[in-house]
């Protein structure tokens, strides 16, 4: 019962304290006062402004000047407004029109100019709150589409921890385990082997050992577990010296502030967005150069990824990278929003891609 009573003056107060409301209750009483104005004698108070409320049709003119506050409230408080707004325009505009007004179609011109502001302040409120349930449904689909990412990545990142886990726990021991028994043949201690079967032996140990290497390289790819046990910086230093020596591009970190860790959620997340614009540089840059600059400013996170390839030219919306089919660029940034980050490209022909990602976390 309390609730019940306490919510009309809630909404009370939020009107009392509400600034439009006050601006269309001084319309409103202005323009009152200038309808009226004959008999309250305003135009004897300043003689040289009388026609201005004693001409003929001067009411004609009050009348449509109720429209700023009708078609004010309307939009503002949509239909319950311009209702409450519209009855108290025939309440200050039928008494002149029934019992003073000299003219005989006094009533029928306030009457239809009455109902046609109705109409006008009806519209204006279907077409606000129209706008309002677009803009409602667009941030309701905005949210499913955000908590669908959520969990895909999220499932996403689970799978990659489970297949990263197996590689290395499973198929790499196992390699190992092969390499270690042909590594045993080879060296005589199940008796000697032709030269030709030693020949063989030796290089399945060697294309063993060479697998159990790429899974390894895989599974840290995958997932890396430094990430988990060290954090975002030893991460990106990992990663950086995994690519260099891949590719043969100089990526150097630059560092300012304190270093610190953020929450496992966000590091993963910058850690994926870092590691998809580097597999962009050595896959399609062509760059010799890469830039990873990593600010740490009290309560807040910033890191720009630079490289001095042949960059592109980047449509004018992110989003637009899904339908040009580039779709580790639109996946970084769903990332991003994600962390509620700032997320750009920056690129053009000839003069390298900037990446930047600024969050408060």
């Amino acid at each position: 019962m309390g609730e019940v009573t306490e919510y009309p003056i809630r909404r009370s107060r939020k009107l009392i304290y509400n600034r439009h409301f006050w601006a269309i209750v001084l319309i409103m009483l202005a323009l009152i006062v200038f309808y009226n104005a004959n008999h309250i004698d305003i135009a004897s108070w300043v003689p040289w402004l009388r026609d201005l409320f004693t001409a003929e049709f001067i009411h004609d003119l009050h009348r449509a000047l109720f429209l700023i506050p009708l078609l004010y409230a309307g939009a503002v408080f949509r239909l319950k407004g311009i209702i409450v707004c519209w009855l108290v325009f025939l309440a200050a505009v039928m008494p002149r029109a029934l019992y003073f007004s000299p003219y005989p179609d006094s009533i029928a011109r306030t009457v239809t100019f009455a109902l046609m502001a109705l109409l006008a302040g009806v519209l204006i409120a279907l077409e606000r709150n129209h706008r309002q349930r677009e803009r409602e449904a667009r941030v309701k689909l905005e949210t499913v589409h955000n908590t669908y990412i959520t969990r895909v990545l999220q499932a996403q990142e689970s799978e990659r921890q489970r297949i990263a886990q197996e590689l290395h726990d499973g198929v790499q021991q196992d390699l190992i385990v092969i390499a270690n028994y042909l590594q045993a043949l080879t060296g005589g201690e199940h008796g000697e082997l032709l030269p030709e079967t030693k020949a063989q032996a030796e290089k399945t140990r060697d294309m063993a050992l060479h697998i159990a290497d790429d899974v390894r390289r895989i599974s840290h790819d995958l997932r890396p577990s430094i990430l988990d046990k060290m954090g975002l910086m030893a991460s990106l230093r990992w990663l950086a010296e995994h690519l260099a020596k891949e590719s043969g591009i100089t990526i150097d970190i630059v560092v300012n502030g304190v270093e610190r860790r953020l929450n496992l959620e966000a590091e993963l997340i910058v850690f994926r967005i870092v590691q998809e614009a580097l597999n962009n540089v050595t896959r399609h840059s062509q760059a010799t150069q890469t830039v990873i600059t990593v600010d740490f400013p009290p309560e807040h996170f910033k890191i720009v990824v630079w490289d001095n390839g042949k960059g592109f030219l980047p449509p004018k919306e992110i989003k637009d990278f899904a339908t040009q089919g580039k779709l580790g660029l639109s996946g970084m940034q769903e990332r991003a929003k994600l962390l509620g980050a700032i997320f750009s490209i920056q690129s053009k022909p000839g003069k390298g891609t900037t990446v930047l990602v600024e969050a408060k976390v």
